[in-house]
């Protein structure tokens, strides 16, 4: 037996991640013990290679993937652990461990030597080891760090591989309280792999998934060995500024070691740049440290200011509104939400303004701004938010009748559907002769006899439009319409029968009819 079950695997993925996990279960190849644990490798975007093991009695993995590379039980491991359970094999670890404990000393370290010397990646590891034993070797694993961050030709698949053994060792530095030996080599780390990644291919993302680690763990470092605030103030700004795409650089989680001071000079820095850009300037990168700035600061009258330099872009408006909302300034958000649904007619800020609308009691505002929605565009969908809202408001047994009336015969019928309205839709579909798929067959649950016209008027339909995806969609209605009839005591083979003989000349359209049996 196998040390796991499927509900532990289930349990440590994840129940989106489990269920991704078996469409890849066929993807794994090279299956192969481990001392603790399994390895194999898992092609999905990349071929990844995935480990799984047992820590502390729970189940354990790592993958290559850009999801598992920042420490997640990611769908490739749940693909392996899912073939795992179905073999059925015992992982041979006891056997093993015995062994390496009768070696001496001596004949393990010539072991591990000999195969360091076959495996790099096993080398490298070593080094890093070494080199952060005891007292930390700084200037040693500034080389090893040198050396495993050298890029090798665009196409460099060991890349990532090796970039997260140097975090990983740098970690280990931060957690064992040699932060301040740490806290250069994540800098020094951080900015070998910006270089990177202009460099070297990483179209899986694993790369840029170490690096955000790498910032996060300079961070960390900074907190417990703080640096010149100044200093690292110049040194965040530079490298915002200078790889506009990247870092992803959040100054929130540098703001204890920046500290007031910091703050303050980086906020100099960034305005000084502001206002020494040119009209026609691209203001994005600076836009973006401006608002980082306001946000940190949990002022939202500055984070307003900043934003309106944006307008009347979308997405300014909207971050107004959510700001002022977060800040439980109601009636400033609804204000702003009103000027930005008047600009720009968006509905992402219409929906802010109905959402604002109703939790400051002003419902009536709010329908009314759902009314002429619909009379702007008279759509099922359009009247299915209205109703929602006035639903919200309490005054849609009023409101309905007048919705109704305004909508088109086809919106109408898929507006009394979505209402649960079934017979009424069905009546109408009839009365304007506009019977669509949805409406038929819902009328076939219960009214098999009544479709069979309305089914014969889908497949005609279709076929008019020609094409082999046609061809395929009226076959599906035949078949509908065909169990309609059985259950109605009726047949569809003299309609069949008259389509075959009407499209003789459509090779495509026989040979459809004769897949789906007819």
């Amino acid at each position: 037996m196998v040390w796991f079950t499927e509900d532990d695997l289930r349990a440590t993925a994840g129940d989106g991640s489990f269920r991704r996990g078996r469409d890849y279960v066929d993807a794994v190849g090279d299956l192969q013990p481990t001392a603790l644990g399994v390895r194999a490798a898992v092609r999905g975007k990349d071929v990844y290679e995935v480990w799984l093991g047992r820590g502390n009695a729970a189940l354990v993995g790592e993958c290559g993937c850009p999801f598992g590379v920042e420490g997640n039980f990611c769908k490739h491991c749940v693909a392996v652990g899912l073939v795992l359970l179905a073999s059925g094999e015992q992982v041979p670890e006891v056997d093993l461990g015995t062994y390496l404990r009768s070696l001496d000393q001596r004949e393990l370290v010539e072991l591990v030597l000999e195969q360091a010397k076959r495996d790099p990646a096993l080398y490298r590891q070593l080094m890093l080891r070494a080199g952060s034993t005891g007292a930390p070797q700084v200037a040693v694993l500034r080389r090893q760090l040198d050396e495993a961050l050298r890029v090798h030709g665009f196409a460099d698949p060991g890349y990532a591989g090796r970039a997260k053994d140097v975090v990983d060792t740098v970690r280990a530095l931060v957690d064992a309280g040699h932060a301040a030996e740490a806290r250069p080599l994540a800098r020094h780390a951080v900015e070998l792999l910006v270089e990177a990644l202009g460099a070297v291919d990483d179209p899986a993302g694993a790369v840029s998934g170490v690096a955000r680690r790498a910032v996060k763990l300079y961070a960390r470092a900074c907190a417990v060995a703080r640096p010149n605030p100044a200093k690292l103030a110049s040194w965040l700004f530079h490298v915002r500024l200078n790889w506009p795409t990247w870092p992803t650089i959040d100054i929130g989680d540098f703001a204890e070691p920046l500290g007031e001071p910091g703050m303050a000079a980086y906020r100099t820095l960034v305005n000084d740049a502001w206002h020494a850009l040119d009209d026609d300037a691209d203001h994005t990168v600076l836009r973006g440290m401006r608002e980082q700035l306001a946000k940190s600061s949990g002022d939202a009258d500055a984070m307003v200011d900043v934003l309106s330099d944006d307008l009347p872009a979308v997405r300014a408006y909207r971050e107004i509104v959510a700001v002022l909302r977060h800040a439980g300034r109601l009636d400033e958000a609804i204000r702003w939400a009103e000027r930005g649904v008047a600009e720009t007619r968006d509905l992402g800020l219409t929906e802010l303004l109905v959402e604002s609308y109703l939790d400051g009691q002003r419902g009536d505002d709010a329908v009314s701004l759902r009314k002429a929605d619909l009379l702007s565009a008279r759509t099922r969908l359009c009247y299915g938010r209205l109703r929602e809202t006035a639903v919200a408001a309490k005054v849609w047994s009023g409101l309905r009748s007048w919705a109704l009336e305004v909508l088109p015969p086809s919106e109408l019928v898929g507006a009394l559907l979505d209402d649960g309205e079934h017979e009424p839709a069905w009546l109408a579909a009839v009365k304007h002769d506009c019977a669509g798929v949805e409406v038929v067959r819902s009328r076939a649950e219960t009214h098999p006899a009544e479709v069979l016209a309305a089914y014969r008027t889908l497949v005609t339909e279709c076929l008019s439009r020609g094409g082999r995806e046609c061809y395929r969609e009226a076959c599906v209605l035949l078949k509908e319409m065909a169990a309609c009839a059985s259950r109605a005591g009726e047949s569809v083979a003299g309609f069949v029968a008259s389509l075959k003989l009407a499209h003789a000349r459509r090779p495509a359209l026989l040979d459809e009819l004769r897949r789906a049996g007819f």
